[in-house]
């Protein structure tokens, strides 16, 4: 049963803001425990997630863009949507990589360019992306690109978390 206070998340495209899943008032939940059915669907810690409908390469904003990649941050699990997709784990790819990979503009685009619809709402299948080629680096390589950028998006997130301190407390 939907609600809004279940134990798991539902993980809509609208959830995928600015490279990450964020959870609002209104985000829907379920209590149901993964089982094997639901098990393909569910999401964990450091999982990458892509919006498959959004705006064309047309519309300015690239964070509405269909293709839009996101990470899972949050420690408990949550369950997909329709028109979301994770990546599974496969050889030779580490999934971060992927998602620093198309948090490049020019990726984005690239791929948001090779969706079809309308001049309103874009969509792209897992079929495309999983056609779609990528520069991919040794394993080790990829490993290191990985840990420094984290590391570096962990210090901007701690800045912003130390600025809005500073501002409840001047307020």
């Amino acid at each position: 049963m939907v609600t809004y206070d279940g134990k798991y998340k539902i993980i809509r495209i609208k959830e995928l803001k600015n490279g990450l899943v964020k959870f609002f008032e209104d985000t829907v939940s379920i209590s149901d425990e993964p089982n094997e059915i639901l098990s393909k669907i569910l999401v964990n810690k450091g999982d990458v997630i892509f919006a498959l409908t959004g705006d064309p390469v047309s519309k300015q904003n690239a964070n509405s863009w269909v293709g839009r990649v996101s990470l899972y941050t949050h420690d408990i699990p949550a369950y997909l949507n329709q028109r979301t997709c994770k990546i599974i784990q496969c050889n030779n790819v580490v999934p971060q990589y992927v998602y620093y990979y198309f948090r490049q503009y020019e990726n984005l685009y690239s791929l948001a360019s090779k969706a079809t619809g309308s001049a309103s709402q874009a969509n792209i299948s897992t079929k495309i992306l999983e056609d779609t080629e990528i520069l991919l680096p040794s394993l080790s390589v990829q490993k290191k690109m990985v840990a420094i950028l984290a590391s570096l998006d962990n210090k901007i997130a701690l800045n912003r978390r130390i600025n809005d301190n500073l501002k409840s407390t001047a307020a």
